[in-house]
């Protein structure tokens, strides 16, 4: 996905530079993080007022009105679309700290704010190309959080819940997104496959649990459909194998 920027044209680009879109990414995912570790320990001690200043100052960085709403509308759809993954996976009805952490932001929303927030916000979904480099991270950044939870699991029935809903996201994204779903899919399971070769050591369940994720795609795809994304996925671990390389002699 990384090598084929040239083809897609971001309409949000020029508000929100490839740089940008991927610090949003990352802000999502190191503030979901911390939320649902607190969750999951003790959510009373979640350092609400700092996370939700620190996201707050990132968004109010840029001068520009426009750019400070698309800088919210992708941090608030990051944390939405972790919280959702995160709660099918492991059943949670709930975040607490998450939700405290998502209302914090938008009820400090002043209302021409709140409405420059909701039309980027909208156009997101309704249009594939915007922020790209903002969505492949952002699934790249789940998925590969699922598949690591998967492996880390004691068992493969335990983690079977894992699976089919990393296995649903994967589809979802594909079907939610005609035109570009398929590359972002493509790209999860490339990296899926470079963890793999990077720790040839990984537990047997990571294993299995690739080889499950990978057979209940191939049964839930078309198979010229499947036989796409595979080629894909391959020749981007090909490139990267290619990269990494040891010099010879």
């Amino acid at each position: 996905m990384t090598d084929a920027r040239s083809d897609i044209d971001d309409p949000l680009a020029a508000l929100a530079p490839p740089g940008v879109q991927s610090e949003a990414a990352d802000l999502a995912r190191d503030a979901f993080t911390r939320a649902f570790r607190h969750a999951a320990a003790d959510a009373s001690a979640f350092p609400l007022d700092a996370l939700h200043t620190q996201c707050l100052d990132w968004v109010l960085a840029d001068p520009d009105a426009e750019a400070r709403a698309v800088r919210m509308a992708l941090l608030l759809a990051g944390l939405d679309q972790w919280g959702l993954a995160f709660s099918q996976a492991f059943g949670i009805q709930a975040i607490p700290p998450l939700t405290a952490l998502i209302g914090a932001l938008r009820t400090g929303l002043a209302p021409a704010d709140d409405a420059r927030f909701q039309q980027q916000f909208e156009g997101l979904d309704a249009t594939e190309t915007a922020a790209i480099d903002f969505k492949v991270a952002l699934r790249r950044q789940i998925h590969l959080a699922l598949w690591h939870a998967m492996g880390a699991g004691d068992s493969l029935e335990a983690v079977e819940p894992v699976i089919q809903t990393l296995g649903s996201q994967l589809l979802a994204l594909d079907a939610g997104m005609p035109e570009l779903g398929w590359r972002l899919v493509a790209d999860t399971l490339a990296h899926i496959q470079i963890r793999l070769l990077e720790d040839p050591g990984a537990t047997a369940l990571a294993q299995s649990g690739t080889q499950c994720l990978f057979a209940s795609l191939r049964q839930a795809w078309p198979k010229a459909h499947h036989d796409r994304i595979m080629a894909q996925a391959t020749q981007a671990v090909l490139a990267w194998q290619q990269t990494h390389r040891p010099p010879a002699g």
